[in-house]
């Protein structure tokens, strides 16, 4: 069964569904007045941002101060034009091993064929495909493992592959610990509306354990980066738990009136703390990681609605401003199916124009495709997907992706896969 762990499952009450620049050169006064305009988009994105003071997460990194790090082999991967497969191990993980084998080896075959030069690898196992992860695919302290399996498929990418950077796709909070646990988890304050089962980002044990979950994996995984899930996120209804509340109070909320009240006059200030908290947690768990393996690399997945509407991070606790201040990439998902936008030219059109706002060279923004629409259960058509990436790289897009490939059914068709990703680093 095909699995959408993008699908959003925030609802409101209106029935909405929520789920730096180059340094200048000797140019001329047109080039001088574009780049002066682009630092002022840039500087007004940042002021529309907020710092949280004495974040929990800042001793969390000093406890966890690796001595010195890694012996790391593979140095940077800072490629120019990304081409994404985004790659769920939930389909090649199979209980009988024989077949599992065959799985592993066609999806090999895949990427051979298909050329792309980086890889997005789903570490985390979601069976039940609710987009929290409740098994993962590698050795760790906390999570049951399903199988060591990443650790496996990522040495046949290296070995028999052209691909240049894999990205290991995990959760930042969507995790779901054994029950003997005994966690705070996010809570909503409307008890009729859900979505990722999370961990609260504001109890420090949670903290703690989804740390030592990715220096786990990092211990035993060379990877070139990290890709977060989509699952950094809170509605306006989130989270109600009591330790979120003694934050809330912490920066100067009324937050009982605020997780009610959808309309309040300070919903947006709120959303932003909210954004900045999650934001920093993240750029945390980032410092810890690369203090072990220092060429790392950060993106995370952005709800296409929070880079279209600055008024949805009241909806997400996500915003591009605070994303291209923590991240080394954001990763929107151009999802026009999902989105149910009319118009999917525009579309896009819509998200280029407003990523260059933040990233006017799009150096550090990758687009996402969807190959599914997951409303309907039907695969987007090959030559669809074709002239959606060739339109993306007309307007100025460097950094493209798909997901989910599934090489059960050979799709997208990799032959016309391989033509659109052709050119790339």
């Amino acid at each position: 069964t095909l699995r959408c762990s993008y699908i959003k499952l925030h609802a409101g009450p209106t029935g909405r569904i929520k789920m730096p620049s180059k340094p200048f050169r000797k140019i001329n006064r047109l080039g001088l007045l574009s780049c002066l305009g682009a630092l002022i988009s840039i500087c007004s994105a940042h002021a529309d941002t907020v710092q949280i003071s004495n974040h929990p997460v800042q001793a969390l990194v000093q406890r966890n101060a690796a001595p010195a790090p890694m012996p790391d082999a593979l140095g940077k991967q800072r490629l120019q034009r990304m081409r994404i497969m985004h790659i769920d191990l939930d389909y090649v993980y199979d209980t009988d091993k024989a077949q599992q084998r065959e799985n592993l080896q066609a999806l090999i075959q895949r990427i051979q064929a298909i050329q792309p030069n980086t890889v997005f690898l789903q570490a985390f196992a979601d069976p039940d495909a609710n987009g929290s992860a409740d098994q993962v695919y590698f050795p760790n302290r906390h999570i049951p493992v399903r199988e060591d399996l990443f650790h496996q498929v990522l040495q046949q990418i290296r070995q028999q592959t052209k691909v240049k950077a894999v990205y290991a796709w995990l959760p930042l909070i969507a995790w779901e610990f054994p029950k003997k646990y005994q966690l705070n988890y996010v809570q909503s304050s409307q008890k009729n509306t859900h979505g990722y089962i999370r961990i609260s980002p504001f109890d420090p044990k949670n903290m703690q354990y989804a740390a030592e979950i990715f220096l786990d994996f990092i211990q035993r995984n060379q990877v070139d980066g990290i890709l977060y899930h989509d699952d950094v996120t809170l509605s306006d209804f989130e989270d109600d738990s009591p330790v979120a509340h003694q934050a809330y109070k912490s920066w100067g909320f009324d937050s009982a009136a605020l997780l009610h009240q959808p309309e309040h006059p300070q919903q947006l200030k709120f959303a932003r703390y909210k954004t900045a908290y999650l934001d920093q947690f993240a750029a945390g768990i980032s410092e810890m990681l690369k203090q072990r393996q220092p060429n790392l690399q950060f993106a995370r997945n952005m709800y296409a609605e929070a880079l279209l509407n600055p008024d949805s991070e009241k909806w997400y606790s996500q915003s591009p401003a605070s994303t291209y201040q923590h991240y080394d990439y954001n990763a929107i998902m151009a999802m026009p199916y999902m989105e149910k936008a009319k118009n999917h030219r525009q579309f896009y059109l819509d998200l280029i124009q407003q990523a260059k706002k933040y990233d006017p060279n799009l150096s550090h923004t990758i687009f996402e495709l969807q190959a599914v629409d997951w409303i309907t259960q039907k695969k987007i058509p090959d030559r669809e997907l074709q002239q959606s990436m060739k339109l993306l790289e007309q307007h100025g897009v460097q950094h493209i992706g798909y997901y989910p490939d599934d090489f059960a059914d050979a799709h997208p068709d990799a032959a016309q896969l391989k033509r659109a990703f052709s050119g790339a680093d």
